[in-house]
């Protein structure tokens, strides 16, 4: 997985990890950035931008008792990969409209949906629509399903473990999205009244399992297509520094090309070999990023890290680079060089 640095941070209004700063919020302009905020709430995850252009995010989160609300806008498509926890549950929803493009492993989620909230689903693999707001409730798997199983909604528990997608009516949607953004809005210090809008939390969800048919739940098991897919983002940013052939990656990951060519194009209308090389310009944008990483691998110049992540032609990684990031290596060292000169002299 992708080792996020603290020199990525230090532009980003994030409070060290050991701060029990209750709500907060910044923005972002690199997938790697939206990595390091995500790992302040212990999320491990790669983040990839898929479409071209600068990225221009925001990130807020609010911290309830046993429950964390977060918000994810982003201009740009992005693909998340990683595990969310072997004790996480989560109750997402694209609060824009703009969901054209979302996918949670490979399937495109539906108009007014609720989705990502099967109890014992340890891995994360889902994409965000450019122009964007996802807004997403994480807690403890046990704590709900104890909560559900008190109420005594013992087959409702069954539909969740068989389903991670739920398509609510109109209404019932536009009810949690409201409620969720007004936590997310008016973060409490009072831990008692944090502790009660926990449960506010649990019993609206409980409302909207309960509103809608039971067809609505969306059976769902990954696909051995989707789970490549998930292994070749995860093998691709753990060895972004040493390209290789498609027969090569098919042998590694034991598939035939045609199922990794067809797993790809189906989900990101790109073919493997592609998909990699967005994840080693993407490595390159984050070392261009953050001096300690480019210390660490002795890299001082934007030749050598595109060297070491597989460039072997300066003009064509130049060229890729701009198109997909809309602005040149050198202008993305020199703006992060000059964030630390200030950075320092505050």
């Amino acid at each position: 997985m992708l080792q996020v640095a603290s020199a990525t941070t230090s532009h980003l209004s994030i409070p060290p990890s050991t701060s029990p700063s209750l709500s907060w919020s910044t923005s972002f302009r690199s997938a790697s950035e939206l990595a390091t905020a995500l790992s302040r709430l212990g999320k491990s995850f790669d983040v990839l931008q898929l479409s071209a252009g600068p990225l221009q995010g925001h990130f807020s989160v609010v911290h309830l008792k046993d429950l964390s609300i977060i918000s994810i806008q982003t201009n740009q498509l992005l693909l998340l990969n990683g595990e969310r926890g072997s004790d996480s549950i989560t109750f997402s929803l694209e609060t824009s409209g703009n969901f054209d493009d979302h996918r949670i492993f490979c399937r495109a989620i539906e108009p007014h949906s609720l989705h990502g909230f099967k109890p014992d689903l340890k891995e994360s693999h889902f994409q965000l629509t450019a122009g964007s707001t996802t807004v997403i409730a994480i807690t403890s798997a046990k704590k709900f399903c104890s909560f559900l199983e008190c109420y005594g909604e013992l087959e409702l528990l069954d539909n969740l473990y068989t389903s991670n997608s739920l398509r609510l009516n109109p209404e019932q949607y536009s009810k949690v999205s409201k409620q969720l953004l007004w936590y997310l809005n008016n973060p409490l210090n009072n831990a008692e009244l944090r502790s009660m809008h926990t449960g506010h939390i649990f019993t609206l969800m409980l409302e909207a399992f309960k509103s809608t048919d039971e067809e609505n739940f969306k059976s769902f098991e990954i696909a051995p297509r989707q789970k490549l897919v998930y292994e070749l983002i995860n093998w691709g940013f753990e060895n972004s520094s040493n390209p290789v052939r498609l027969d090569e990656i098919s042998n590694i990951l034991f598939s035939s090309r045609r199922t990794l060519i067809q797993g790809c194009k189906e989900n990101f209308n790109i073919g493997p070999m592609e998909l990699l090389r967005l994840i080693r310009l993407e490595q390159v944008n984050f070392h261009l990023r953050c001096s300690e990483l480019r210390a660490a691998l002795d890299l001082k110049k934007v030749g050598d890290i595109a060297n070491h992540f597989g460039f072997s032609s300066r003009g064509h990684f130049s060229a890729a680079y701009q198109n997909h990031f809309g602005e040149t290596p050198r202008q993305t060292l020199s703006k992060a060089n000059a964030q630390q000169a200030m950075d320092v002299k505050a």
